[in-house]
């Protein structure tokens, strides 16, 4: 026999060995891996794989005539079930409920496999075909499998009864499980399309019976079924209770296709969870494989997920990296849809004075920017995370310099917003002195007016008194009738809300008068009775009411 057939003949050995020590119980928590495979399957004992690779050299010495008789033999039997190991295992569950049962009757006489089992079948092999050790292996593999599983299963009362009734009812219990350790991991599928190796793992993963599979049983098909939706949530389920050995086997087959299942909606979901688990190495090596295509990924619906996760567990180093290649086009990045959502996660994660070449780059632009959709949204985060004081200074003073301009644009006014809650005092009084003369104006359109609430909550009481006066004397001083006007209209009424609540004793009157004279106009409109009840309940001192808001008494009791 030549060394490729020797090495085909050692792997079905050890993988049938490797299905006994991992269904056994024995140290469940490991995997048999790559190299060290063999030597575990075959206890750590080097001698005994010299003896199986001696008897497969006891086979080239035998003529081609005999082995051909032999293979045409009947193969040695337990109770009436043939095994061939050299053959597919058949996924038929007749088949192996058959040997489950040769087992239950026999299991008396035939103890656990040990070495000395392996040995005493070497020692037959001179008196019986020269397939009949792996056969009588495999044979004492399966029906093992049966009396084990009902050692190690939890429910041990469940296991008694079924044994204490009937042999069949114990093999019908076990029957899947032991038809998959049989296969290999998993139960071939016949009738899935293409009879693919995918598909019946999917096929295998959609019956809920099978709860028991690991990541370790999909190992060589996980970027496949990675690409499947059902395949994806299996993965991202089965990572968060994975060994070591599970999560390494992970990356080692996504990393090398990491540019192709970033772009695609399902694998992106198994790449963002398997970047929160695993050791160190193997995600820094996963990010490396993203250096260089960094850009063109920010700019993909899903490929921008990956980056944003890679800037949120990635080393400074290579997030000093990857914002490199954000700001060789970085404006290009903060209008689009997909991109912008990344240079905002590298505002956040990176520490600023590792980028401030983008900050830097954003000064000057700050009225187009804030005018932008998306631009907006990247300039907010500048804003809080630039911890520059001389960039802060100049970027903020062009916003401040167009302030009028862009409390009324329907992407600009979130910017000032930002700055009015967020930024210094000096900032606020600079912003009421450009507003000023235009309050009332302002509160009456639909972006301003949230402008102008903002500047009542956040502002000092000395330019909150200057913006209410302006407001209640905008009818030339004479009369405050003016507001009648304010609190019916969609969005003026907000900003006299929001005055009720910050306005002084002789301001406060001046409202309630208002109200009094006006009281049968304004009940006739949803935002009147609302200011009315909202005034009644500062005059009551009470609580909300439930039908304050519809009923004309209940406010005439006070105005």
């Amino acid at each position: 026999m030549d060394n490729k057939g020797k090495s085909k003949a050692i792997d079905d050995y050890v993988r049938t060995a490797s299905q006994f020590h991992r269904s056994s119980g024995i140290d469940s928590g490991k995997e048999i891996w790559e190299d060290d495979a063999a030597t575990i399957a075959l206890g750590v004992r080097q001698h005994d794989r010299s003896l199986f690779l001696s008897f497969l050299d006891e086979q080239d010495d035998s003529k081609s005539e005999e082995e051909s008789t032999l293979h045409n033999q009947k193969l040695p039997q337990i109770g009436d079930t043939y095994i061939d190991p050299f053959q597919p295992v058949n996924s038929c569950a007749s088949t192996t409920k058959s040997v489950v049962k040769d087992y239950t009757e026999l299991h008396s006489q035939i103890p656990l496999v040990n070495m000395d089992a392996i040995e005493d079948l070497h020692a037959q092999s001179s008196s019986s075909s020269s397939r009949s050790v792996p056969s009588n292996f495999v044979n004492m593999m399966a029906m093992q499998e049966a009396c084990l599983r009902a050692l190690i299963d939890p429910d041990q009362e469940l296991s008694c009864k079924l044994w204490r009734q009937s042999p069949m009812a114990l093999k019908n219990h076990y029957a899947l499980d032991v038809e998959m350790a049989c296969s290999g991991g998993h139960v071939p599928n016949t009738n899935a399309p293409g009879n693919s190796q995918v598909n019946s793992l999917l096929q295998l993963i959609k019956n809920p019976v099978n709860q028991s599979m690991r990541l370790i049983n999909v190992k060589g098909h996980v970027p496949a079924l990675s690409a499947d939706p059902i395949g994806s949530c299996f993965i991202r389920q089965k990572l968060d209770e994975a060994t070591t050995g599970e999560i390494v086997m992970l990356y080692k087959e996504i990393t090398p296709h990491i540019l192709t299942l970033a772009t695609d909606v399902f694998p992106t979901y198994v790449i963002q969870k398997l970047l929160e688990h695993g050791p160190h190495v193997y995600f820094r090596i996963l990010i490396a494989n993203l250096m260089g295509h960094v850009l063109d990924l920010s700019l993909h619906l899903y490929g921008c997920r990956v980056i944003q996760k890679a800037f949120e567990i990635s080393d400074i180093d290579q997030q000093i990296k990857m914002a490199t290649e954000l700001d060789c086009n970085l404006f290009k990045c903060i209008c689009d849809q997909h991109a912008n959502h990344a240079v905002q996660k590298c505002m956040e994660c990176v520490q600023p004075q590792y980028i401030q070449f983008i900050y830097r780059r954003l000064c000057g632009k700050a009225k187009m920017l804030s005018t932008h959709p998306y631009g907006c949204h990247v300039v907010q985060k500048m804003l809080e995370f630039c911890k520059d004081p001389q960039i802060m200074d100049r970027f903020i003073t062009e916003i401040l310099d167009c302030v009028r301009e862009l409390s009324v644009d329907p992407y600009g006014n979130y910017v000032v917003q930002y700055i009015v809650e967020h930024g210094g005092p000096r900032y606020r009084q600079i912003i009421m002195l450009k507003l000023a003369g235009s309050i009332v104006q302002m509160s009456h359109q639909k972006h301003s007016s949230k402008v102008i609430e903002k500047c009542l909550i956040y502002a000092s009481y000395h330019d909150c008194k200057l913006a209410m006066n302006e407001i209640l004397s905008a009818g030339g001083g004479q009369t405050a009738d003016h507001l009648v006007g304010m609190i019916i209209h969609q969005y003026a009424n907000c900003v006299v809300r929001q005055m009720i609540d910050v306005v002084n004793d002789w301001q406060f009157n001046v409202i309630v008068d208002v109200l009094r004279r006006n009281r049968d106009t304004l009940v006739k409109y949803a935002h009147g009775r609302q200011v009315i009840a909202q005034v009644e309940r500062l005059l009551n001192g009470m609580a909300p009411s439930p039908d304050s808001f519809g009923q004309t008494s209940s406010s005439s009791r006070f105005l």
